[in-house]
């Protein structure tokens, strides 16, 4: 199953994110650190994690609160290796 992964500029930003999610209903997001094979400049290193399911709820909380976030991904695992693509 595959997962949201939502990078951010601070951690401020991601566990108000989280917060903003939980609150919409996406209960099992949480804060992470921004796997290495998506945090090439070498900026903030925490994400958001949400699961996949939830993606229109995601895409909703990001545009209405106006959270400022960098990019948003998913993450599969494809024989043993996580897998990353940009959706944004």
């Amino acid at each position: 199953m595959s997962d949201l992964i939502i990078t951010v500029g601070s951690v401020t930003t991601a566990v108000r994110l989280e917060k903003r999610l939980n609150a919409a209903g996406v209960i099992n997001s949480a804060v992470i650190h921004t796997p290495p094979d998506i945090n090439s400049s070498g900026g903030c290193s925490y994400s958001v994690r949400a699961p996949y399911k939830d993606f229109y709820t995601v895409k909703e909380v990001l545009a209405d609160k106006k959270v400022k976030y960098k990019r948003l991904y998913t993450e599969d695992t494809v024989d043993g290796e996580r897998v990353y693509r940009a959706l944004s």
